[in-house]
């Protein structure tokens, strides 16, 4: 009996990932999959099931790692404009801190995927609100170090900086350099500040 080819899932899965991030779902097949990973369809399928459940696992992958650190400082009630700052450049070095120009499977997935899918639409819905609930709560800390305006709202303004995060991906998929994102990122919270 021929023994299967052992491979390493975990290294596997952040390969679909970056394919499935720099494709989307519709122009990914599980031929592209098979060579970015250099796992067999038969290994693919055996471990992560179906296309879509290989997907549905790239995409949890990539909401974790998508900042993860960054995000979770926000929850400190030391955060200050800096973290918040931080959220935005741990983006931008993930955007541009390699040669392969890759796309953001969040914004893909909602554009392409979520219209139509009530499953992913949930997943990416929740997603969101924990964002934009993890700036509000760094904005709050940054309120009372003075560091942000006094009279804006924490919780709007968190659903504000979401919508910053993720238009930034769509900017710099389209072209736009890391030194134009930099200063869409400083004007964007220029906003905010006293």
């Amino acid at each position: 009996m021929v023994r299967a080819r052992e491979f390493d899932p975990t290294a596997a899965l952040t390969n679909a990932m970056q394919v499935f991030a720099s494709r989307g779902y519709a122009n990914t097949s599980i031929d592209d999959v098979v060579k970015a990973t250099g796992v067999s369809r038969y290994g693919l399928y055996g471990t992560f099931g179906n296309k879509r459940e290989l997907f549905e696992r790239a995409l949890e992958k990539y909401t974790e790692h998508m900042g993860k650190a960054s995000f979770m400082r926000l929850m400190q009630p030391d955060s200050s404009l800096t973290d918040i700052r931080s959220t935005f450049n741990d983006r931008l070095e993930h955007m541009f801190g390699s040669d392969q120009k890759s796309g953001c499977l969040v914004v893909l997935t909602a554009m392409e995927m979520a219209p139509r899918d009530q499953e992913l639409e949930d997943v990416l819905n929740r997603l969101l609100r924990s964002m934009s609930k993890a700036y509000a709560v760094g904005l709050v800390n940054a309120q009372a170090k003075g560091e942000v305006k006094p009279d804006i709202d924490p919780a709007d303004s968190g659903r504000f900086l979401t919508g910053a995060f993720f238009g930034m991906s769509v900017m710099a998929r389209c072209g736009f350099s890391r030194e134009s994102l930099d200063t869409y990122v400083d004007s964007t919270l220029a906003t905010l500040t006293t």
